[in-house]
């Protein structure tokens, strides 16, 4: 048999196969064990982490839990990228395969959260405000007069004053002792040190600018006149005193000079509270140092004659006089009635008998334009404002508090709205009240304004059925009630502020703030100043 045939007999080592000349095999082995359950506890992890999503995102909209509707995209975002780190593991290297679980997991969870949360952001009320400053504090007060753009006079409790417009916070340096107050109309700023007064005109585009000093302190600033009183010592036990009006535009020389009584006497605040029977006669300036704002009409007090009026212009007296010496008066220079033709300033007198009845008399320029009957005895806070007069107190004999209006519809003192309100809907609360207007929250969920004198409804804007509080001051009403949560993730105690111009209704600024509001002031030309947190904003049109 050859050696050559296949059936020749081989040795061991021959007929052994040889492993270094087999080829590999191209078969691909079967998945372990452990893999296949790696595979099914990942698969297990994906379906809790989206179930428990789920769940966290019902209770967070159902109990409007914020951290549960995040928890809810986070735990989705961490189910998606688990579950895409188990479908990709036959088809990715293992580096690759978690880059892109991890990129897919923080696209959802940003996708599912972060729209959520930028549409219920609020706007910080310092991206609307016409100016911001340190918040107001204890013994801060606000002035204003009316006007577009007016400036907004802010005194600080250590005697340091800022003037608010928009875009503008001009600080001004003065002591607590000195007066600093606005003209009328807005176009000067007064500052008063002992016998010296420096006025500075105030301009839109440059604030406060070049001071005008005079001696003497003022009386009224009427356009671009003041009338000053100036005293100089007599000799050793009299002083002589004069009154005299300079013309801004050109101070070097008076217009004018008359002599004066020695005997000073101030009118009253406009706007202001002050009991119907003085203790003791106001200062020259009291009124400018309560209200920030110098009157435009020149009053004098005539120790022989009583209170007169005068030109500005001559410092002739004009017209009667307006109160006797001898009576127990309030006197005050108001802005006219909101519904009176004329638009010249009044003069306001409001003076009582023994008995404690009051009688209201407004003149303008020196003459009578109503009087009326006497009130009701008793003890009475007045106000006058507004062209009309205010009363608050209590009626002899009643024993229960009240108010009582006079102004140019009718003689007699009228109770506030003069019984028109009687059929209208019940209030449920009331924002403020002056001579010219009163706003209320009724039943019925509605802001409603009417006129202090007549109640004739001037405007009527929605509210809500919760409690609304705020103010009416200067005009303006700010209105400030509790916004309701729809969604998980709206800030908790919100509020919707909205400033109101009061003459017309019209909304200036309508907003929702998170946080505690500390202090809302209306000012002129229907703008607030609004103190949240550690800031003061003045909002507006």
């Amino acid at each position: 048999m050859s050696d050559e045939s296949p059936w020749a007999p081989r040795s061991a080592a021959e007929a052994a196969p040889s492993h270094e000349s087999s080829p590999p095999s191209a078969a691909v082995p079967a998945p372990a064990p452990e893999s296949t359950g790696d595979a099914t506890a990942a698969l297990g992890l994906a379906v809790v982490l989206l179930a428990l999503a789920g769940i966290s995102a019902l209770l967070g909209e159902h109990f409007l839990l914020g951290a549960l509707r995040l928890t809810a995209g986070i735990l989705t975002g961490a189910g998606a990228g688990v579950l895409a780190l188990t479908l990709l593991r036959p088809r990715l290297a293992s580096r690759p395969r978690r880059l892109v679980a991890g990129g897919l997991a923080l696209a959802v969870a940003l996708a599912l959260t972060a729209p959520a949360v930028l549409a219920t952001r609020l706007d910080p009320l310092e991206d609307s405000a016409q100016a911001n400053i340190a918040a107001l504090g204890e013994g801060d007060t606000v002035h204003s007069v009316p006007g577009t753009d007016a400036p907004v006079l802010v005194r600080r409790a250590d005697g340091t004053a800022q003037l608010l417009r928009t875009g503008q916070s001009i600080v001004v340096h003065s002591a607590p002792e000195e007066v600093v107050a606005l003209s009328a109309d807005g176009r000067w700023l007064v500052q008063v040190t002992g016998a010296t007064t420096r006025v500075a005109p105030l301009s839109a585009e440059a604030g406060a600018g070049e001071e005008i000093t005079l001696d003497g302190s003022p009386l009224a600033l009427s356009g671009d006149v003041i009338v000053l009183r100036h005293c100089e010592e007599a000799d050793a036990e009299a002083e002589s005193c004069r009154l005299s009006g300079y013309d801004l535009t050109d101070p070097a020389q008076a217009l004018w000079t008359v002599a004066a009584p020695a005997q000073a006497r101030g009118i009253d605040p406009a706007g202001v509270d002050v009991p119907a029977r003085p203790q003791q006669a106001p200062g020259l300036l009291d009124a400018a140092r309560a209200t920030g704002v110098l009157p435009a009409v020149p009053l004098r007090f005539d120790p022989a004659q009583g209170w007169l009026q005068l030109d500005p212009a001559t410092g002739f007296p004009v017209g009667r006089v307006l109160a006797g010496a001898d009576q127990e008066c309030r006197v005050t220079a108001t802005g006219p009635a909101p519904t009176a033709a004329q638009t010249d300033p009044l003069v306001l007198t409001v003076c009582s008998d023994d008995g404690g009845a009051l009688t209201a008399t407004a003149h303008v320029r020196g003459e009578v334009l109503w009087v009326s009957e006497p009130s009701p005895a008793g003890v009475w806070s007045v106000r006058m404002g507004q062209g009309r007069v205010l009363a608050t107190g209590t009626e002899e004999g009643t024993g229960e508090d009240g108010e009582i209006v006079a102004s140019e519809h009718r003689a007699a003192w009228t109770e506030p709205g003069a019984g028109a309100l009687d059929e209208a809907v019940d209030a449920t609360a009331r924002l403020g009240i002056d001579g010219a207007r009163m706003v209320l929250v009724n039943e019925s969920g509605q802001l409603v304004a009417y006129d202090t004198a007549d109640g004739t409804n001037t405007w009527t804007l929605p509210a809500p059925r919760t409690p609304v509080t705020g103010t009416l001051e200067a005009a303006t009403a700010v209105a400030l009630d509790p916004v309701e949560r729809t969604r998980s993730l709206e800030p908790r105690g919100a509020q919707r502020l909205r400033v109101i111009d009061a003459a017309t209704g019209d909304v200036t600024h309508d907003s929702v703030v998170a946080g505690e509001v500390r202090g809302v002031h209306g000012v002129g030309d229907g703008r607030a100043l609004v103190t949240l947190g550690d800031r003061t904003v003045l909002l507006g049109p």
